[in-house]
């Protein structure tokens, strides 16, 4: 399913010329050999881009280089194609210059235009021992030796726009096609099996050099004494077309989102770009998405409307494919490939924004929680455990607008509970798992944006008894200087985790706890010592007897929810004085 959506994305993406037909593709190249008749090097052209770094230029495709010596067509590396030694391995060099040398005039043995000739004498004449004394080479030899690929150039322009040259290029391909024919599992043709796999670049965590989707190493991993590609029989145009396709999603970064250690990519089923921008924007929750243009358009097409964005109508009924990678050693690991509406992942995700509103502290200026900041909220701190199982099952939880996975409620609580640290993200966190998943309407009452002074939810109740308490400390330690710094430790540090689980065990102490910091607040603040005193006897006045002994994963989420939005009120009523 996934190859045939790419193999069909790529048939549209060489008709609008963003890749290059079968047999061509796009790499990154550093710099351009320009050749004078004879074969002599007369300049080394920089194509680099304004940042210094490599251009992708349209050359003929090569396989998959393994730790084989596999030369390539008019451009490669300087190893291959100018016996570079920068390993301290000169015999391989050699030997990876001779494959190139011969690979190219096996090629243009029947071309004769100027630029084949060049190319021949090129590689009759040059010798890579004197590489080093070469003046053209000498300035950027550090770099070549590094493996910055190289193409020929002829009079100014890429010997591999020669039309002659071309010709003998896809004449070569069509021999290479010989090789053992099968019914390919994505077209339905009988073509030529791919042994190996195209290697996929750009998805974070995995090797730069790229990874395979597909690829058979062990004879477990193999059956019917089928061997490598003929485990998962894919035709070699398929198989380049899926790989070109995609790899074509990964080289723009703008265009890609991370979460955890998954790679997400998408794209429209019509080819165009402009669908994938603004989801891949809504995701990432750039500063452009908010603008309010944006933000009409996106309502629109929430509700089914068409929009008209940047010269395109955006329409949302068009299919939109999204699909997310992790490494695995070697290979790549497909986390999920889902299909939907383009309009309905939108609605999706701002359903998903909608459950996610909770009264914000003063100094939060962007009160956007993309996917992957929650996630950093489940780490510890300098933590590099990835949580691929809660990452795959909460980004699909979002996309899908369906239940929340368990594991996020165990991870928030988890986190504050260790560092007792509840900001408004993990606070907003916790009120859309329970807005989402949970089967009691009364623990929804604590999912409010702001205080909920009407439920008498017990676990809410307690979380603002806590608060209140934790105030009644803070103020007393303080006397009569208001802007005196605040204590170092608080209840928060030592009783929240038991008032969180078991409140019975510290009701009683935290109460005894309080008369004694009252004593010295009534003498400091008398009336506000009286205005907390007050509020103290109203929430306890509400609270059941007996105190409950122990709290579920829910209703500690709902006690946190009661602590965070008392606490809120007070620094509001601060920010208002």
């Amino acid at each position: 399913m996934i190859f045939y959506e790419l193999t069909r994305l790529y048939e549209k993406l060489v008709k609008q010329g963003k890749i290059g037909a079968p047999g061509w593709m796009d790499e990154k190249v550093s710099y351009g050999i320009l050749l004078g008749k004879d074969g002599e090097i007369r300049q080394l052209l920089s194509l680099k881009d304004e940042n210094g770094k490599p251009r992708k230029m349209r050359v003929p495709e090569h396989q998959t280089r393994t730790s084989g010596v596999l030369a390539f067509f008019l451009w490669d590396n300087a190893g291959y194609l100018l016996g570079t030694d920068g390993g301290g391995k000169p015999e391989k060099a050699m030997e990876r210059f001779a494959a190139s040398q011969k690979k190219h005039l096996e090629l243009l043995e029947e071309v004769h235009t100027e630029a084949a000739e060049a190319v021949k004498n090129f590689f009759g004449s040059w010798n890579p021992k004197c590489i080093s004394e070469h003046e053209v080479l000498k300035p950027e030899m550090e770099e070549l030796q590094k493996g910055a690929n190289l193409v020929f150039y002829y009079e100014g322009k890429p010997v591999a726009e020669n039309p002659e040259i071309r010709e003998a290029w896809e004449q070569y391909r069509n021999r290479e096609k010989d090789g053992e024919s099968g019914i390919c599992l994505v077209t339905g043709k009988r073509e030529p099996i791919a042994r190996l796999h195209p290697l996929i670049k750009g998805v974070w965590g995995a090797q730069s050099s790229g990874a395979s989707l597909v690829s058979f190493n062990a004879e477990a991993f193999c059956s019917y004494e089928m061997e490598n590609g003929g485990n998962a029989q894919t035709g070699e145009s398929a198989a380049r077309a899926y790989g070109a396709a995609l790899n074509y999603l990964l080289s723009d970064s703008q265009r890609v989102f991370r979460a955890g250690d998954v790679t997400v990519v998408g794209w429209a089923f019509e080819g165009n770009t402009v669908h994938q921008d603004i989801l891949m924007a809504y995701l990432n929750q750039e500063d452009s998405i908010r603008d309010a243009d944006v933000q009409a358009a996106l309502k629109k097409l929430c509700r089914g409307e068409k929009v008209e964005w940047k010269d395109q109508e955006l329409r949302p009924d068009h299919l939109f494919y999204i699909l997310g990678l992790s490494p695995n050693a070697a290979r790549l690991s497909v986390r999920f490939f889902l299909k939907d509406q383009f309009g309905r992942w939108l609605a999706n995700i701002r359903a998903h924004e909608k459950r996610l509103e909770i009264v914000l502290p003063a100094f939060v200026k962007k009160p956007y929680l993309p996917v992957w900041v929650i996630l950093d909220e489940m780490k510890a701190p300098g933590g590099k455990d990835k949580l691929p199982t809660l990452t795959t099952a909460f980004f699909q939880s979002v996309l899908m607008d369906s239940r929340y996975p368990e594991e996020l409620l165990f991870c928030t609580l988890r986190r504050i509970r260790a560092d007792h640290d509840l900001n408004w993200k993990r606070a907003a966190m916790l009120k859309a798992y329970l807005w989402k998943n949970s089967m009691s309407d009364k623990n929804k009452e604590g999912c409010s944006v702001g205080l909920n002074m009407e439920t008498n939810h017990q676990a809410y109740l307690l979380g603002r008894l806590f608060s209140l308490l934790e105030n009644v400390q803070v103020t007393a330690a303080k006397g009569k200087d208001s802007q005196k710094d605040p204590l170092n430790t608080t209840i928060k540090d030592r009783y929240l985790n038991s008032m969180c689980c078991t409140p019975v065990l510290a009701f009683a102490p935290l109460l005894k706890l309080k008369e004694s910091h009252m004593k010295k607040l009534k003498r400091d603040r008398p009336e506000l010592a009286d205005k907390l005193e007050m509020q103290i006897v109203e929430i306890i006045g509400r609270l059941e007897a007996p105190v409950p002994r122990q709290f579920g994963p829910e209703e500690q989420a709902v006690f946190m929810l009661g602590y965070y939005h008392q606490t809120q009120t007070r620094y509001e009523k601060k920010e208002e004085a």
